[in-house]
């Protein structure tokens, strides 16, 4: 009895140690302390295409990038398709070797058989001056001999294939591997293999209504897949509505339901991949962003949205999801030269690995400069606090302006908008070692929006605060500090329209009849929700409530995981207000 006792102490104490020193698993197996520890995305390298590119895992346990040579800008891309291999999770790779000839095609989507080793690899045959089909080659003989080439479809694609593949057991203890295909409204589905890739069969397709007028109608496109632990095969595709659509296969994927709208919002024009972690997590990584409105850009296919890459990640099946970061912000975002390709280019496709050590490798953005191989942490997604005084510049803000395009124009400019810098980060006022990031409206006729803005991210939270320290210079003609839940372009007046909450900052400073903000005077400004209880926001300014809390001003699914401050005055403003530092806390 007292062995049992003496058991009893030494689990009671053990456990009390653990949470002492944040061993306590909060998410599935994940502990706070490495959690709370965990670093942001690492930049590593840029891949060096962006084609079609693939980013696998090999039955070695190393990983491969696999992809065409060449470019747009080039001449077009290799019929060779070439892999790099890496075993230190992308720190360095090794040279450049041939993995087959496809002949003349474009993109080179892979997948390599766990069964056997053997690599296929999906593209669109296109000669010159002929239509293409999609076509599949399978390696054979230890990927030696590359003569397997078929016809994968017969019928020509209304737009591209896409081969995002999953591997599944079947109950006769084979493998089936399904390889998505879109043929834009012919709607998204799978072709499907059980003999190892060598001979294939059709789904039927999911269809996603074109709902939103004047823009490009792409119906359901691009699909990816993850088998859930019930048995059934869950398929996002991307399309020209406001969010990703999902449908669900019963039978691994021969057949699949009617699509459906999800929670997830989504910008148009960017594709969303899905990965099974080893933990047994679901990771989501696509464009939590919103592109400009065709009525303002004059140009329906509005690729005004690929400047970031979002992540989200789910412990329990997809019930729950956790952060909504920005993974990356492209580098060329506020670069005169950010048209520097005439193909796509910008955050959109996403390729993701996860390393023996169980990081995350992703390999993302399209056409030189703005292409990353990144390193992450999936820890840092479930961190519920985030903060910025600047000391590290603007490397995690959106502050550019959009310049108005040239009336010469062509779909084959992808995103045909030049930018500039906006918002800029200026002495501080009284501490002359550090920097504050100055909102103001400078006259210029070259770009859509003459307002300053700047964007910042932080973990979603239904609940939570955020906190900002501003300061309004003596000629402050007015501004607004937004909470959202997604990325809007910085001119975009949409992120404001569609804000959850508001806090309008007039000329005089009169945030209410009984709180007027000085001028020059700092200011600790502290933004209090929970959208599980009430749809309001409580204010603070150095403590003090505003008698008045904030509206709900749009449904919020995910949680708020945006801030942004922009200029409201309606004459130019060379002074505006000084931000000197963010914090958001959720839960």
């Amino acid at each position: 009895m007292r062995y049992k006792y003496l058991i009893f102490l030494i689990f009671i104490t053990s456990v009390g140690i653990a949470q002492n020193l944040g061993l306590k698993p909060e998410f599935g197996n994940r502990e706070s302390r490495k959690i709370n520890n965990a670093k942001p995305p690492l930049y590593l390298s840029e891949p060096p295409s962006n084609e079609g590119t693939n980013l696998l895992v090999d039955n070695d346990g190393s990983i491969k990038f696999i992809y065409r040579q060449g470019d747009w800008d080039n001449g077009g891309f290799s019929d060779e398709v070439y892999f790099k291999t890496t075993i230190n999770e992308g720190r360095t790779w090794t040279e450049p070797q041939v993995l087959g000839n496809t002949g003349p095609g474009k993109q080179c989507f892979a997948t390599i058989s766990p069964v056997s080793g053997e690599v296929i690899v999906f593209f669109i045959h296109s000669e010159k001056g002929k239509k293409g089909n999609y076509r599949f080659v399978r390696s054979e003989n230890g990927r030696t001999d590359w003569t397997y080439n078929h016809h994968f479809d017969s019928v020509r694609f209304g737009g591209m294939g896409y081969g995002n593949c999953l591997w599944i057991d079947m109950s006769n203890g084979n493998k089936r591997v399904l390889c998505g295909v879109h043929g834009n409204n012919e709607g998204a589905g799978c072709y499907y293999s059980d003999d190892d890739g060598r001979t294939w069969s059709p789904s039927n397709r999911s269809k996603v209504p074109n709902l939103i007028p004047n823009i490009w109608q792409t119906g359901s496109v691009e699909p990816t897949f993850i088998q859930l632990k019930d048995g059934r095969i869950w398929m996002l595709m991307r399309n020209s509505n406001d969010h990703l659509w999902e449908s669900f296969s019963e039978d691994k994927g021969a057949t699949w339901s009617e699509a459906v709208s999800t929670q997830f919002k989504c910008g148009p024009n960017s594709w969303v991949t899905t990965k099974r972690l080893s933990t047994g997590e679901i990771l989501l990584v696509w464009n939590n962003a919103m592109s400009m409105h065709p009525s303002v850009t004059q140009d329906k296919w509005s690729f005004t949205n690929r400047d970031v890459i979002h992540l989200a990640i789910s412990p329990d099946e997809g019930k729950t999801w956790h952060g909504f970061r920005e993974l990356w912000l492209d580098e060329m975002r506020d670069s005169s030269q950010f048209v520097n390709h005439p193909g796509d280019k910008g955050q959109n496709e996403s390729k993701v690995a996860e390393t023996p050590e169980g990081n995350i490798l992703v390999a993302c953005g399209q056409a030189p400069g703005h292409r990353a191989f990144l390193l992450l942490d999936p820890n840092w997604i479930y961190q519920k606090s985030a903060s910025d005084d600047f000391s590290n510049g603007l490397d995690y803000w959106s502050i550019h302006k959009l310049l108005v395009r040239s009336p010469i124009y062509s779909r084959w400019y992808h995103y045909r908008y030049n930018r500039k810098k906006g918002a800029e980060l200026v002495p501080h006022p009284t501490n002359q070692e550090k920097q504050v990031l100055q909102i103001r409206r400078e006259a210029d006729s070259t770009v859509y929006s003459q307002r300053d803005c700047a964007i910042w991210n932080f973990p979603a939270g239904k609940s939570g605060a955020f906190e900002t320290k501003i300061y309004l210079n003596r000629k402050f003609r007015g501004g607004m500090v937004a909470l959202t839940d997604r990325w809007y372009q910085p001119t975009d007046t949409q992120g404001e329209e569609k804000a959850m909450f508001i806090l309008d900052i007039p000329a005089g400073g009169g945030v209410e009849k009984e709180f007027v903000l000085e001028k020059e005077k700092w200011y600790n400004v502290t933004f209090n929700w929970n959208l599980e209880k009430e749809n309001s926001c409580e204010v603070e300014i150095d403590g003090k409530k505003l008698s008045s809390k904030l509206p709900l001003l749009n449904p919020c699914e995910n949680g708020i995981s945006y801030v942004r401050f922009r200029s409201t005055s309606v004459w130019p403003d060379n002074e505006g207000f000084l931000i000197e530092s963010v914090k958001a806390e959720v839960e």
